[in-house]
């Protein structure tokens, strides 16, 4: 990883993306920054009592890019952030966090990785000015799911000091790239599966490379050999997703008991038939949004989820949220 003195000046092509400038009004400032992450507590501390606030912001699929700065030294407080983690890396100068598994102090060599549940407390120096790279839970989620090939129970807690120190982590040069690369935000655009790869590359080499609960299991996968009514119950579900099936009808056409085959998905996959048929029609629903989106059609959220047969529209726009991360028509908007 570049030197921060290096990066803060490969980092101003964001400057492209300016959220706010010199802002000095406290209540303000927290208002912006607070509507791109969080609503939280900002108090200026130390000598310098001049603010001066500097914002950039780059959204992305599952992504952001920001730098934040402030001139003088700030407290910040704020409940844990549920629905995303944040990488904090100091440019210039430096910040000590304390999160639920202890203090870590962020300076040129360390980033600190603040988790989804982590209630936080930060103090920043003065003129501290931070690379910010927001990940969705959902991505971090979905990504560790496809690599340990089922369905994960608890929300996964990385350990909060990330080394940024010259060294092979793959992670540091996916932040690095996504950090200072000028034609991002165009390539975003014309390119969106290049963005969603680095985007999964960046998750897959955190969950690989960065302590967590699941770190064992990640390296070490088990090796068990599903059995084939699994297999063919999935396929059955894959072909059938757009009818109206049951999971009876699922059992049946395997040729088992219903409560072999709910056994069986709680063994092998770690999950039930009746969750495993939601999220796969969840996943069609999303490819639909897309495609839509991109033919301008003027195809509506309701018609696309009631043919992928979901009739309680708010429970499906919530558990839509709650696996991508974005309601349904946010996919189809955006």
């Amino acid at each position: 990883m570049q030197k921060t003195n290096e990066l803060s000046n490969l980092t101003k092509w964001l400057d492209q993306f300016p959220l706010f400038h010199s802002g000095d009004e406290v209540d303000e400032v927290r208002q912006k920054v607070g509507h791109i992450f969080v609503p939280h507590n900002l108090n200026v501390i130390g000598q310098e009592q001049h603010l001066s606030a500097d914002m950039n912001h780059l959204n992305l699929e599952n992504t952001s890019v920001n730098t934040l700065k402030y001139g003088a030294g700030v407290k910040i407080t704020c409940d844990p952030f549920e629905k995303f983690l944040l990488i904090m890396l100091p440019m210039t100068g430096v910040m000590d966090a304390e999160v639920e598994n202890g203090r870590v102090k962020a300076c040129n060599d360390v980033a600190a990785l603040i988790n989804t549940s982590d209630p936080l407390s930060m103090n920043w120096g003065e003129h501290c000015n931070q690379l910010i790279i927001r990940v969705n839970k959902s991505l971090i989620e979905r990504t560790c799911e496809t690599l340990l090939g089922h369905p994960i129970k608890e929300d996964v807690k990385f350990a909060s000091a990330l080394d940024m120190s010259k060294g092979h982590n793959i992670y540091q040069s996916v932040i690095h790239m996504l950090a200072t690369n000028p034609f991002l935000a165009e390539s975003a655009k014309l390119y969106p599966l290049i963005t969603k790869q680095l985007e999964h590359l960046l998750a897959s080499s955190l969950l690989l490379n960065q302590q967590n609960q699941y770190t064992q299991k990640l390296l070490n996968p088990e090796k068990i050999i599903t059995p084939l009514y699994i297999k063919k119950a999935e396929e059955y579900m894959n072909e059938k997703a757009s009818e109206a099936i049951t999971l009876q009808d699922v059992a049946n056409n395997v040729g088992i008991s219903l409560k072999t085959l709910h056994n069986g998905f709680q063994k092998y996959r770690n999950d039930t038939p009746k969750n495993y048929l939601k999220n796969l029609r969840l996943e069609l629903v999303r490819k639909d949004l897309i495609a839509a989106k991109l033919e301008k059609s003027n195809t509506t959220v309701t018609e696309i989820a009631l043919r992928w047969g979901f009739i309680h529209l708010s429970h499906f726009s919530e558990s839509y949220f709650n696996k991508f991360g974005e309601y349904p028509s946010a996919t189809l908007k955006n």
